[in-house]
C-alpha cells in the first residue's frame, strides 16, 4: 500500500507541475539531424545570444532523437548557432524571436571533411551516457581496464557487480541477459563467465544497461539487459587498431580493420588470450547442527586459460532506402586443470574415511555464429521494415582423469559433449504516425540442445563404461512471440510509451534410459509502460513497469547427476517452472554544468524464483554423506533498492565519479523449504559501491584510480562470497595522439585473496574458501592507422536480441561532462 501511495505522490506532483508551470516569453524549438541518415544528433549544442550583447549567452543541447527546446527568452533578436563536434556549424543570424513558440523546424547537419581526421583521433565520449532508455558505459575512454577483458569492464558499470567467478549480477539479481552488438552469441550458453573472459577489454566500445526493456525485447531476463558493444569506426576509408597487452596474470592481443568505399562496408576482428597458469585452492566443510563435522575436503588446482575471437562483418547499400548487412563471427576457449585434493569422510561413530585422489582436466569450447539483415526505408522518416535471421552453434567438450591414491574408489575416466544449436527468425515494423510512434514484430527461436556423458572405471587395469553414471538428454525449446508498442508525447513535457509482448513457449525432452519423455508448454502475456517528463533544460524525471520472464536452462534441468567429485556433487530438475517478475522503477537524471546525477528506485516480485538448493545425500553411497546441489522453484522473493551514480569535475582535468546501489533480498518459501533453509521471510541487505578517478596531468599523460566494494550475497540458503577490488591505471598518449602506452596495476599490495561462501539449514552448515592469486601488474600499447574520408552516414543497430534463459552463476539523454 505504501509502494502504490508513493507512486501516486510522484504522478500527482509531476503532473501537476506542468500546470503551474508558465511560459510567458519566447520559445525556441527544432530538431537537428544528419543531413544522409536523417537520424538525430545526440547532445548537438545550441548556443543563443541578443545581437546586442554576445556576452549574455544561454543555451541546451539536443535529446536522443535531436530535438531540443529552449525556454524563458526575452522576444526580440538573437543570433542562433547549432553545433557539433565533426559537422558544419548552422548559424541563424538576426532570428527575430517572438513571444510563444518560435519553431526552427528541422535543421540538417553536414560532415566537417576539413576536421574529421581530427576528429577521428582525438573527438571522446564522456564515459557514462545517460540515454533515453539505457545507461551507456564508454569502455574505451577507461584507462584502468586496458589489457583486461569483459569481466574488468563490467565491473565499472553502474547498477552491475560481477563476482569471482564471472556471474553478473543487476541490482543484485543474476537474471540478467547479455548481448553482443544487439544479438545472442553462443559462446553465452554455457558458462557466462568463462566467455566473458574470451572478450579482451580493448575490443569493447561501450556497454549498454537496460533496466526496463519495452515490449520489443525478449522478456527474459527478469533483471534487465546488457549489450556490449564491440570497437567499429563507420567511416569511410581505411582505417583500423592494433592492440595488445602483457602482464602478471594473463596476456592480450587485438586487431581491428575497417574499410567502407561507397555502397560497401567491411569490418573485421580479431582477438586472443592467454593466461598464465594459476595455483588455486579450495576448502570445504560440513557440520550438523550441534556443530560435529561430516564432510572435509581441501584441493589444489593449476589453471590455465587461452582464448580466441574473431568476426568478419559485411554490410551494402543495395539503394538509398534498402541495406542488407550480414556477419560471421568464430571464437574457442580452452582451459586446462591439473590438482589433487584430499576428501575426508567422519561417520557418526567418529571414524573417518580419507580418500586422496589426482585430477587432470581438459575443456575447449568453440562457437559460431552467422547473422543476416534486411532494412528497408521509406518516405515518411523513421518508418522502416527490417528482416533479420540468425544461426547459432557452440560445442562444449571436457575430458578428465581421475587418479585415486587412498581410498576404495576406482580409477575413472569421463568425457562430456554437449551441442547448442539455435535458429532464430524476426520481423520488425516501424510506422510514424504524425507525432506518435507504433512498433510491431513477431520472432521464433528454435533451439536443440544434446548432452552426452560417458564415464569409465578401471577394472584390472581396462577401462570400462558405467552405465548407470553415464547418460544422453536431448532438449528442444521452440518460443514464438510477437509484441507492440505505441509512442507519442503530450503536454509539451511528457512522453509515454506503452507496449504489450506475447510468448509461448514448447519444450520437450526426449525418452532417454531411465528418463520418461515429458514436455511443457505455456504462454505469457507481458505489459510494459514508461512515462517520463523533461524537468527545465537538462533534468528528467522516469517511471516505468514491466513483466519479465526467465526460463531455466539445461543445466537447471538436466535430471542426470553430475559424479565426478565423490563429495560435492550437482542434478537438474526437469520439473522447474519459468520465473515470472514485477518490476516497477522511478528514475531522475540531471546534468548541472560539469556534475551528472543519477538517481533511481526499483521494486521488483519474482514468483516461482529459481534457486539452487544444497542437500545431504546419505544413501546413494552407504556410509558417506554427498553434498548434492539442485535446483527448485522457492517460492517468491521481493527486492527494493536505490541506484545513485554520480559525477563531478571540480576542474577541468579532473573528473570524480561513484556509483552507490543499495538492495534488499527476501526469499518466501513454501512448506517445504522452510525444513531446509534458515533464511526464509527474512529481510537482507545487500550493496556495491566504487569511486572512480580521472586525471589528466598534460603532456598526453591520464592517470586513473578504481576502487570497489561489494557485500556478500545472499541466497535463499547463505551468501555467496564477498568481493573488492582496486586498480591503478596511467595511459601515455604517443604520435600525434594515434598510439598509446599504459602502465595497469591491480591489487599491489594484496597477493592472494580469500572468498568465502556458506549454506546454512536447520540441520547442518556448509563452508567453502577459496585462495585466488589477485595482484597483477601489465603493461600495455594500442595504435589507430588510416586515413578518412568526409562523408559518414550514420548507421542504426539492427537485428536480433535474443535475451534467453537463466543461466548458473531517464526520458532525455544527458552526458556527463568529463571536463572537456
Amino acid at each position: 500500500m505504501k509502494l502504490k501511495q508513493f507512486i501516486t505522490l510522484i504522478l500527482f506532483t509531476t503532473l501537476t507541475h506542468s500546470v503551474w508551470a508558465q511560459n510567458p516569453k519566447a520559445i525556441i524549438k527544432g530538431t537537428v539531424v544528419d543531413s544522409i541518415s536523417k537520424e538525430g544528433i545526440y547532445y548537438s549544442t545550441i548556443s543563443v545570444h541578443p545581437i546586442t550583447d554576445a556576452k549574455n549567452l544561454t543555451g541546451t543541447i539536443a535529446d536522443e532523437k535531436g530535438k531540443f527546446s529552449l525556454e524563458n527568452l526575452e522576444p526580440g533578436t538573437y543570433n542562433i548557432t547549432i553545433g557539433f563536434i565533426g559537422y558544419i556549424p548552422k548559424v541563424f543570424s538576426n532570428y527575430t524571436l517572438k513571444p510563444g513558440d518560435n519553431n526552427l523546424g528541422t535543421i540538417m547537419m553536414s560532415i566537417n571533411a576539413n576536421v574529421l581526421d581530427e576528429i577521428v583521433i582525438t573527438g571522446e565520449r564522456p564515459i557514462i551516457e545517460n540515454k533515453i532508455d539505457r545507461l551507456v558505459f564508454n569502455a574505451e575512454r577507461d584507462v584502468t581496464s586496458a589489457g583486461g577483458n569483459a569481466t574488468d569492464v563490467l565491473r565499472k558499470v553502474p547498477m552491475l557487480s560481477v563476482d569471482i567467478e564471472g556471474n553478473v549480477s543487476m541490482r543484485g539479481d543474476q537474471n540478467v541477459r547479455i548481448l553482443i552488438n544487439g544479438k545472442p552469441s553462443g559462446m553465452m550458453a554455457n558458462n557466462m563467465g568463462d566467455a566473458l573472459k574470451m572478450i579482451p577489454a580493448d575490443q569493447i566500445k561501450s556497454v549498454e544497461v537496460i533496466t526496463s526493456p519495452s515490449a520489443k525485447y525478449d522478456a527474459e531476463g527478469t533483471s534487465g539487459i546488457i549489450n556490449i558493444i564491440t570497437k567499429k569506426k563507420d567511416i569511410p576509408g581505411i582505417n583500423g587498431s592494433v592492440s595488445g597487452g602483457i602482464g602478471t596474470r594473463h596476456n592480450n592481443g587485438n586487431a581491428s580493420l575497417n574499410v567502407r568505399k561507397g555502397k560497401i562496408g567491411i569490418v573485421a576482428n580479431l582477438g586472443g588470450n592467454l593466461m598464465w597458469p594459476q595455483i588455486i585452492t579450495n576448502e570445504f566443510e560440513q557440520y550438523t547442527a550441534s556443530r560435529e563435522p561430516t564432510l572435509k575436503q581441501v584441493g589444489e588446482n593449476r589453471t590455465t586459460r587461452t582464448g580466441l575471437r574473431g568476426s568478419l562483418g559485411i554490410d551494402y547499400d543495395l539503394t538509398d532506402k534498402d541495406l542488407f548487412t550480414t556477419t560471421i563471427s568464430a571464437n574457442t576457449f580452452e582451459m586446462n586443470m591439473d590438482g589433487n585434493t584430499t576428501s575426508q569422510y567422519f561417520s557418526p561413530n567418529n571414524t573417518v574415511s580419507t580418500l586422496l585422489s589426482n585430477r587432470d582436466q581438459e575443456t575447449a569450447f568453440n562457437g559460431f555464429d552467422w547473422s543476416a539483415d534486411y532494412t528497408r526505408k521509406f518516405a515518411k522518416p523513421k518508418q522502416e521494415l527490417t528482416l533479420s535471421g540468425q544461426y547459432s552453434r557452440n560445442n562444449n567438450n571436457t575430458d578428465y582423469l581421475t587418479l585415486f591414491e587412498q581410498g576404495t574408489r576406482l580409477n575413472e575416466m569421463g568425457e562430456n559433449r554437449s551441442k547448442n544449436d539455435e535458429l532464430t527468425f524476426q520481423i520488425d515494423y516501424v510506422q510514424p504516425i504524425g507525432k506518435t510512434t507504433l512498433e510491431l514484430g513477431a520472432k521464433s527461436i528454435l533451439r536443440d540442445i544434446t548432452s552426452k556423458s560417458l564415464l569409465k572405471e578401471d577394472f584390472n587395469g581396462e577401462y570400462q563404461l558405467v552405465d548407470n553414471r553415464s547418460y544422453e538428454f536431448d532438449y528442444n525449446q521452440d518460443v514464438v512471440a510477437g509484441y507492440m508498442t505505441y509512442g507519442f508525447d503530450f503536454a509539451k513535457h511528457y512522453q509515454v510509451k506503452a507496449g504489450m509482448r506475447i510468448e509461448h513457449t514448447k519444450l520437450d525432452v526426449e525418452s532417454v534410459g531411465d528418463i520418461n519423455a515429458f514436455s511443457n508448454n505455456y504462454t505469457n502475456v507481458l505489459p510494459s509502460a514508461v512515462v517520463s517528463r523533461k524537468l527545465g533544460k537538462s533534468s528528467s524525471l522516469k517511471l516505468s513497469y514491466n513483466q519479465r520472464i526467465q526460463r531455466p536452462s539445461l543445466s537447471f534441468l538436466n535430471p542426470f547427476r553430475n559424479t565426478a567429485d565423490p563429495i560435492v556433487q550437482q542434478q537438474g530438475n526437469p520439473e522447474l517452472k519459468p520465473e515470472l517478475s514485477h518490476n516497477i522503477e522511478l528514475g531522475y537524471s540531471t546534468f548541472i554544468k560539469r556534475s551528472m546525477i543519477n538517481l533511481a528506485v526499483f521494486y521488483r516480485k519474482t514468483n516461482d524464483v529459481i534457486e539452487s538448493v544444497n542437500e545431504i545425500d546419505n544413501t546413494t553411497t552407504p556410509g558417506q554423506n554427498i553434498s548434492l546441489t539442485t535446483f527448485d522453484n522457492i517460492g517468491t522473493s521481493e527486492s527494493f533498492g536505490t541506484n545513485l551514480f554520480f559525477s563531478f569535475s571540480p576542474i577541468r582535468s579532473l573528473t570524480l565519479r561513484s556509483n552507490i546501489s543499495l538492495f534488499t533480498y527476501e526469499a518466501k518459501g513454501n512448506t517445504f523449504n522452510t525444513e531446509i533453509s534458515t533464511e526464509t521471510d527474512k529481510i537482507h541487505f545487500m550493496y556495491r559501491a566504487f569511486i572512480n578517478g580521472s586525471y589528466k596531468i598534460g603532456d598526453g599523460f591520464t592517470a586513473e584510480t578504481f576502487l570497489m566494494v561489494n557485500s556478500p550475497r545472499r541466497t535463499f540458503q547463505g551468501t555467496s562470497p564477498s568481493f573488492n577490488m582496486w586498480t591503478i591505471g596511467l595511459k601515455k598518449e604517443i604520435m600525434d595522439k594515434k598510439a598509446s602506452i599504459g602502465l595497469n596495476i591491480t591489487d599491489p599490495f594484496t597477493e592472494n585473496k580469500h572468498f568465502k561462501s556458506e549454506v546454512s539449514t536447520p540441520d547442518y552448515t556448509q563452508k567453502s574458501n577459496m585462495k585466488l592469486p589477485f595482484r597483477s601488474f601489465g603493461l600495455t600499447f594500442s595504435y589507430n592507422f588510416g586515413k578518412m574520408d568526409s562523408k559518414n552516414k550514420t548507421r542504426k543497430e539492427r537485428g536480433i536480441k535474443n535475451d534467453d534463459q537463466k543461466q548458473e552463476e531517464s526520458n532525455q539523454g544527458i552526458q556527463m561532462n568529463n571536463g572537456k
